[in-house]
């Protein structure tokens, strides 16, 4: 397994199977970590993308942001 995460913009996640697939190449599984300080959790929601830089943020459900109500003051 190989973990990566200093000066990456996410951390990722690799762990090489060790099974074959069918084009004959080594089955890896890749996953990102939640962009949020501290949190261990797989990131499933991407809140942005600057494609120029190859940048992107990404968080779990857990820190998601939660849309604001209509009319609601700041």
């Amino acid at each position: 397994m190989k973990v990566s995460g200093e000066g990456d913009s996410i951390p990722q996640v690799t762990i090489k199977t060790g099974l074959t697939a069918p084009d004959g190449r080594e089955e890896v599984l890749t996953e990102y970590l939640c962009d949020h300080p501290g949190c261990p959790n797989v990131a499933i929601h991407m809140l942005g993308c600057i494609a120029e830089l190859r940048v992107m943020a990404m968080v779990c459900d857990k820190h998601v942001p939660k849309p604001r109500a209509e009319g609601a003051s700041a």
